[in-house]
């Protein structure tokens, strides 16, 4: 098992030399909470970056006197035999 000194390293958050100062488990606690919060943030923006989206939408515009905006769509159909 790991003891309680082994996990007071890992304290991060010291504000002065490491030999002028004690290491606590709440700092060393706080260390791992934030390390792997970090880390479970790189791998969801990394995650959403690599992930492929494409999203298609059709809004019609009204003119300003109220009146359809006319739209045509040349659609071609290729069949093969």
């Amino acid at each position: 098992m790991i003891s309680s000194n082994k996990i007071k390293f890992i304290d991060f958050y010291r504000k002065i030399l490491r030999d002028l100062t004690k290491a606590s488990l709440f700092g060393a606690g706080l260390s791992i909470i934030a390390t792997l919060a970090m880390v479970f943030l790189f791998g969801m923006e990394l995650n959403d970056y690599l992930t492929v989206s494409t999203t298609t939408s059709i809004v019609v515009d009204n003119s300003s006197n109220g009146d359809f905006l006319r739209i045509d769509f040349n659609i071609r159909c290729i069949t093969f035999l």
